[in-house]
């Protein structure tokens, strides 16, 4: 009688080879699938150097891939696509401004991307003519449209909770470089920089305000005026006395760069104020009404904030610029004398030719 086990030994054998080869068919493929996902999650593709990428609202799979194909930022758009697959990752729910480091991989990348680990815009204004000019240099780096800031800060209501009116709100925007996220609301937006206003205007600013009898933001509408008049430091100390004097006699400011402000609402290029433009009704005609203007004619610097805070006591009640186009002016306590020194001013426009 044959042994079993022996009968059995070749369809073992048979079985045992069929194994093996699927084992190493199975191995094979398992290799060529962690070879294919090493190449499209793990293998580097981001450019060197570092650059940023800002991703805007609604942007789709397709359109991210265009996008950073185009600004340079990968080097293979279509296995960076199949990466947004497999990981389920969708760009329209996390805009932004993304910081892509060199050498990153795609999975680094959508790691980043789909956490929302925005890196910050630096947002820097240093000037502005008026709330149109401020936010245009506002909403040029971030994701906010004109629209809802504007309407912000037209909004008495909601602006009077920070202490501010539609016509004074330029003087809570200090000109700074500030840290921001790009997806920041314009509520948001508003709110930082009312904190930004509060750490400005401490404790030894706020009492030399106090001092001087203005509230802060008095003392921004008067150092917008005092900008306006000069670029100079020293000289701005020193015009900011004459207006302290004037506001102190209950003198009207005359301030032609007022009255051009009032003016260019109504036309533009001037340069020259005449006689008939004092009797134009404005709240900016300082000619006509005493006391500061209801908001500033532009946006001062920290500087000129300071010169006023700052100013430099003296008796003069008039200055007028010097007719050497240095930006300098002359300073007298008479108004005889103040006739004298803008007569060379006007001289001067005329011998250029600037009636306007």
């Amino acid at each position: 009688m044959n042994n079993p086990s022996m009968v059995n030994l070749p369809f073992v054998y048979a079985f045992l080879l069929k194994t093996k080869r699927q084992w190493q068919w199975m191995i094979g493929v398992g290799v060529l699938i962690c070879i294919i996902l090493y190449a499209i999650l793990a293998f580097p593709n981001a450019h060197a150097p570092n650059r940023l990428l800002v991703i805007p609202k609604g942007c789709t799979r397709y359109q991210l891939k265009s996008k950073l194909e185009n600004e340079g930022h990968i080097k293979n758009g279509t296995i960076f696509l199949w990466a947004t697959y497999l990981l389920r990752y969708y760009p329209e729910n996390r805009p932004g401004q993304y910081k892509i480091m060199a050498h990153m991989d795609n999975w680094q990348m959508i790691r980043m991307l789909r956490g929302g680990m925005q890196h910050p815009v630096k947002l820097t204004f240093a000037t502005a003519a008026n709330k149109a000019s401020l936010i245009d240099q506002l909403v040029r780096p971030i994701g906010i449209t004109k629209a809802p800031l504007w309407a912000l800060l037209n909004d008495a209501e909601k602006l009077s909770a920070y202490g501010f009116t539609p016509e004074n709100v330029l003087t809570m925007f200090i000109p700074d470089t500030y840290e921001i996220y790009w997806t920041i609301t314009a509520e948001q937006l508003i709110s930082k920089i009312h904190l930004a206003y509060q750490r400005f205007w401490h404790t030894i600013r706020l009492n030399k305000a106090k001092k001087i009898g203005l509230s802060p933001t008095d003392v921004s509408i008067l150092a917008s005026i005092v900008q306006a008049e000069t670029n100079d430091p020293q000289e701005a100390a020193k015009i900011a006395g004459v207006y302290l004097n004037r506001l102190k006699r209950h003198m009207p400011l005359q301030s032609d760069p007022m009255l051009i402000y009032a003016l260019k609402e109504k036309q533009c290029g001037i340069k020259r104020v005449l006689q008939q433009d004092t009797y134009m009704d404005s709240p900016y005609n300082s000619y006509r009404r005493k006391g500061l203007p209801p908001g500033p004619i532009g946006l001062p610097s920290m500087a000129m904030i300071d010169a006023v805070l700052n100013y430099i006591p003296h008796d003069y009640l008039f200055f007028s610029a010097k007719e050497d186009w240095s930006g300098l002016h002359y300073f007298a306590r008479s108004y005889t004398a103040h006739l004298k020194n803008a007569y060379k001013y006007r001289k001067a426009l005329n011998k250029l030719k600037i009636m306007r």
